[in-house]
């Protein structure tokens, strides 16, 4: 979610408690200049991931609403940039594996699939999105529960957190991820000769792999209203 700038959060002091649904005047003042830097950071041709996450450091912790934004945006920042790249890196790993050839020291024999090499070479991507599919979900569980908390309701919680709908395609997408990654660290182990080859289900691998894909294209496809003149404040 959106955050603010550095120079608004270093002259702000502690925050009075605001009235039940209501977001204090600072509160307002950071998520206001948040998403208008969050939205400098974007163009039509690509998104600037440094300012993007600077946005969202800038936030600081000055209220437990706005740190568990803090959190929830860098979380997203970190899953979108990653998938983001992904199709790169996967056609990177293609490329590589007709070779037969892997970049991430892991030694192929002549007799492994193309596919399975490239699937291997990503073995560093699906890791890390897998920690970032999980760290979005956890972090987005966490600002809906303090928005709810905080007596946000309609389009301002729709703007504030995510919906029970996109939590749901988020919690699948950590599932997803997760059983991928271990499905590769298996692959890992058995080309390397510490597994046998008879751990491997490939028909589960395919479906892994599938999921994998439908859950993040949901992510990816998740656009809230972000209208914060939608949420009263002081």
């Amino acid at each position: 979610m959106a955050t603010a700038a550095v120079a608004v959060l270093l002259t702000v002091p502690a925050m009075a408690a605001a009235p039940r649904g209501t977001l204090t005047s600072a509160e307002y003042k950071q998520l206001s200049t948040a998403t208008a830097a969050l939205n400098r950071s974007a163009s039509a041709k690509a998104i600037n991931w440094g300012r993007a996450r600077a946005a969202c450091r800038s936030i600081g912790g000055a209220s437990a609403l706005l740190r568990t934004q803090r959190a929830s945006c860098l979380d997203s920042i970190d899953a979108l940039e990653a998938l983001a790249n992904f199709p790169a890196e996967q056609t990177r790993c293609a490329d590589a594996s007709k070779a037969g050839t892997t970049t991430t020291g892991t030694t192929t024999s002549p007799t492994t699939s193309a596919g399975i090499r490239t699937i291997i070479c990503l073995n560093p991507r699906y890791q890390a999105l897998s920690r970032y599919a999980k760290a979005i979900y956890s972090s987005d569980t966490a600002a809906r529960k303090q928005a709810l908390a905080r007596g946000f309701t309609g389009v301002c919680l729709a703007t504030l957190a995510s919906t029970p709908a996109d939590l749901t395609k988020e919690r699948l997408f950590a599932s997803g991820a997760a059983k991928l990654a271990g499905d590769v660290t298996l692959l890992i182990r058995i080309t390397n000769g510490k597994a046998p080859a008879s751990d491997l289900n490939q028909t589960k691998v395919d479906n892994d792999i599938t999921r994998f894909e439908s859950t993040a294209q949901a992510v990816l496809d998740e656009h809230g209203p972000q209208k914060l003149s939608a949420c009263p404040h002081e």
